[in-house]
């Protein structure tokens, strides 16, 4: 029986589940990250979260990037697992080998900053762009990414034209839409 009025037991009780929070050994992350991304861009993200999130608890584990990469007809074995979680867990601090959603955000900030601007990379595209459609000849492009600079591997340009970014004919390539897609902005103006 306690000789504390039940306030200044409540009180007490809350102190020490502050001062045990206070000191826990658990990592906390930082939502600052959510400041980086529009409420469009945070949507996407979290939709591609939990499209890999494939037991929906909460948390991307090894088994959801195995699923994910064997649905995808991707590599699935151990080594190439290693690396991804590798990646993902040295940059997130992931605990237990699992990713939450703020450490995947954090992750996708980090990897986003890394590459050009939207403007760097349309204005990039517009050279070849000589009517102004925001559309490239895929017979151009694939030749540019072959032939010329930093090649592309047959593969890779195959299934960059293969993709969503191609009109019905499967002849123009939407460079506005594949920039917006990969840099998770706002649509492009065309001018």
């Amino acid at each position: 029986m306690s000789l504390l009025s039940p306030s200044t037991q409540a009180s007490g009780q809350a102190h020490a589940r502050m001062r045990n929070k206070a000191t826990s050994s658990h990592p906390r992350q930082s939502s600052g990250v959510y400041n980086t991304f529009s409420s469009k861009q945070i949507a996407g993200l979290r939709e591609a979260f939990n499209t890999i999130d494939a037991d929906s608890d909460g948390f991307i584990t090894r088994k959801d990037v195995e699923a994910i990469l064997t649905n995808l007809g991707q590599p699935c074995d151990r080594a190439s697992v290693d690396k991804l979680m590798q990646n993902a867990l040295s940059e997130g601090q992931g605990e237990r080998e699992r990713i939450n959603f703020t450490q995947f955000l954090t992750m996708f900030g980090e990897h986003l900053s890394e590459m050009d601007e939207a403007t760097d990379l349309v204005a990039a595209f517009e050279c070849f762009d000589e009517r102004d459609e925001g559309k490239i000849d895929a017979g151009e492009l694939r030749y540019w990414l072959g032939e010329v600079g930093d090649r592309m591997k047959e593969e890779e340009i195959d299934r960059l034209l293969a993709g969503p970014f191609m009109d019905r004919g499967g002849r123009k390539f939407d460079y506005k839409s594949f920039v917006e897609a990969v840099k998770m902005s706002e649509p492009v103006e065309l001018e």
